[in-house]
């Protein structure tokens, strides 16, 4: 095993293990820029060819035992390059060549700050009622955090309500702060109910989803009473959709429930998923809400094993279950994901029964799986659902909804989940026991190492892949590039983000201590979050993490990665970006800071889709007003607020506050006067009885000001 330690613009230290097998051993490092390395690649010599080595002569490690670290120093190289280096061991059994690996120097006085002239900005209001912001999962077990695609807006969750346009108090209060030229303002969204209508114990906030620009917002209702203003039936579960004038509009109407022989503390209602502009949600219950649908009774009611699955868009409710061919609902019916499976103008949802797949479009089902015999586990679908993944016994198929056929993207077989797909589904990524696999036009072949499962299904996972399906970005714990993400003490890997580019077929570690030497801690990239825990919870968005140009990546990591960081190994947030994207200029891409790097710690919470806003959480105080609680910052391109200077503190009789001015009573008439007369200066005794009396008034006045015992 290499590695390489204390990089510094012209030195590093190159470290091996070695074991010599009881056989006194030689031993040397051989290094060379790695354009040269690849210019002798392309000439068909070896890349090493001219390499430098060190030390000379070749050192002697003896007769080493297992995993003995030998260590030489590497001097007189180049600042701000790129370096591949390699060690050649040799005893009486011959001569061993190491792995290629790489490491890069610093650059001589790179400029400190953030990339592309970032700026930070304090999003949460100073006053925030003694709380604080809750990140994922911490308020009751959930809470939404959903940053608008263009930015200038984030909504958040806190326990305390605080700003203008709170109306209630629930389990968790919902915020949108708004970015305007002056600064960021907070708007309390959070709807009017009685104390305790989430119950004593709530699992999550009320807000589940919102649209991409947070015009809207869904969230579950209170039993009683209905919100104002909508035709919300009393006492019935429900959920709403409330729009930027804060009106509400209530799912579930009285007509729906009409007909319902069940006592609404019986009834259940559940949120599945939504188009993404939520002009369309998928609900569900057992309970019959049409005239189509059928509801499976029991002692108390219908079964909840059994539910209907419902489409919600502003005509009202339309059955989702129905098998093909028939007229009336036919239960179970799920949504085959939480998110995907209804298409963007909610024409096209695809639904399960628990066995097989289907295609709800209009007024007629089709069976998706039919052509593989059923059995289909629904992956993803294309926006607007005209193409949509499943696999079946470790097989990847694609389904045309145009044509109704049906084709196998993996004849070989040993799918074990699929990360993602462009929107038009021309490129998809599965992945198998031995990597991950593009199938793309007509064609598949393997890109990379198999990924860790965290990866996928697509609903969920954290893998992301462009919309044009040119770049997936993936986290791994295998050895994916030159660089060795395993602990040199322990060898336990590390997992790291990786970025494909299916444009150049290069891999690319963003995650990665650019320097190559080893990892500290650990990467990540969220998955979707949930809001709230359990089988109900929603989790139906995944934070951007990924550019919609596919250059910029966004996560968060324990190591290392660049001058300034703090010495603790709390996580902190970065970017890393493309050459030639943004402030970069070096050609395998820069890595810099989007938090501060000082004790404590942030986390990732989302971004623009360009990646000019990136939020993020932290205690730390990054502007004078923050008084050090948890607060969300916009690390934001160009950004940054003047802060008011600070007033120059008073002492004494200077705290008092000045005295109103004297009347001025209005003059009663306009007509002029005399004037003043000539400016006439006393001269001898009369000029001393003058300066006398002068003194005297300004001591009578004085007096007049501050009588006997007041104090001053």
């Amino acid at each position: 095993m290499t590695w390489v330690t204390s990089v510094q613009d012209t030195s590093a230290a190159l470290n091996a293990h070695l074991d010599c097998g009881g056989l006194a051993t030689g031993y040397r490092f051989e290094y060379i820029r790695a354009t040269d390395l690849a210019a002798n690649v392309e000439a068909g010599r070896d890349g090493f060819a001219g390499a430098a080595r060190i030390p000379q002569p070749d050192a002697n490690a003896g007769k080493c035992a297992a995993n003995v670290k030998e260590t030489t120093q590497a001097n007189g190289l180049q600042a701000g390059t790129e370096y591949r280096y390699r060690i050649v061991a040799h005893n009486t059994d011959g001569t061993l060549t190491g792995p290629e690996a790489a490491f890069a120097t610093r650059a001589s006085g790179a400029p400190a700050g953030l990339l592309d002239g970032r700026g930070w900005e304090m999003v949460t209001p100073v006053d925030k009622n003694g709380g604080a912001i809750e990140g994922f999962g911490g308020n009751n077990g959930g809470g939404v955090l959903q940053a608008a695609t263009q930015g200038g807006a984030i909504s958040y969750s806190a326990r305390t309500s605080f700003g203008e346009g709170g109306e209630g108090a629930p389990g968790g209060s919902q915020y949108v702060s708004q970015r305007s030229a002056s600064g960021w303002a907070a708007r309390n969204i959070s709807p009017p109910m009685p104390s305790g209508g989430y119950g004593s114990e709530p699992e999550g906030v009320p807000y589940q989803f919102f649209s991409p620009d947070l015009a809207r917002g869904l969230l579950a209702g209170v039993p009683d009473p209905p919100l104002p203003g909508t035709d919300a039936p009393a006492g019935y579960a429900n959920y709403y959709l409330r729009d930027t004038t804060g009106a509400y509009t209530a799912l579930l109407r009285q007509g729906d429930v009409g007909g319902l022989g069940l006592n609404p503390a019986d009834f259940s209602l559940a949120f599945a998923g939504a188009s993404p502009d939520l002009g369309h949600v998928a609900l569900s219950t057992c309970a019959a809400l049409t005239a189509d649908a059928v509801e499976v009774p029991t002692a108390s009611g219908c079964d909840p094993a059994s539910p209907n699955l419902y489409e919600w868009a502003p005509g009202g409710l339309r059955l989702v279950n129905m098998l093909p061919g028939d007229s009336t609902g036919t239960p179970p019916g799920r949504l085959a994901a939480p998110a995907g499976a209804v298409s963007s103008d909610g024409s096209r949802v695809y639904w399960t029964d628990g066995t097989d797949l289907y295609l709800r479009e209009g007024n007629r089902t089709v069976q998706v799986d039919e052509g593989v015999g059923g059995g289909g586990a629904f992956q993803l679908a294309t926006p607007n659902g005209a193409v949509a993944l499943f696999t079946k016994a470790e097989h990847l198929y694609r389904y045309d909804v145009a044509t109704e056929g049906t084709t196998d993207l993996t004849p070989g077989g040993g799918v074990t989940g699929v990360l993602g797909a462009s929107d038009d589904g021309s490129y998809v990524y599965s992945a198998t026991a031995s990597g991950i696999r593009l199938s793309h036009g007509g064609g598949s072949g393997e890109v990379a190492p198999a990924p860790d499962t965290v990866n996928f299904p697509p609903s969920s996972g954290t893998a992301r892949v462009s919309s044009d399906g040119r770049h997936l970005l993936f986290v791994s714990s295998a050895r994916v590039t030159l660089y060795d993400n395993s602990n040199p003490d322990t060898g336990e890997p590390t997992n790291e983000v990786y970025l494909y580019d299916a444009a150049t077929n290069a891999i690319t570690c963003v995650s990665c201590n650019p320097s190559g030497e080893p990892p500290i801690g650990a990467a990540s990239i969220p998955g979707a979050i949930a809001n709230g825990v359990g089988p109900a919870a929603a989790r139906v968005y995944k934070p951007r993490v990924l550019s919609a140009d596919g250059r910029r990546v966004f996560f968060n990591s324990s190591d290392r990665l660049v001058d300034g960081q703090g010495p603790d190994t709390a996580p902190d947030v970065f970017e890393w970006e493309a050459g030639g994207t943004g402030s970069c200029a070096r050609p395998q891409g820069c890595v810099g800071l989007i938090s501060s790097g000082r004790p404590g710690g942030a986390t990732f919470v989302d971004a623009s889709a360009d990646g000019a806003d990136v939020f993020f959480l932290t205690a730390a105080s990054l502007v004078k007003a923050d008084p050090d609680a948890v607060d969300i910052y916009d690390a934001r391109e160009g950004g940054g607020f003047p802060e008011p200077e600070a007033p120059i503190p008073c002492e004494e009789d200077a705290c008092q506050p000045l005295p109103p001015p004297p009347d001025d009573p209005s003059p009663g008439t306009l007509v002029p006067g005399e004037g003043n007369p000539p400016v006439h200066f006393p001269t001898g005794k009369k000029a001393k009885r003058h300066h006398g009396k002068k003194r005297h008034r300004k001591h009578q006045a004085k007096k007049a000001r501050h009588p006997a015992g007041s104090r001053r």
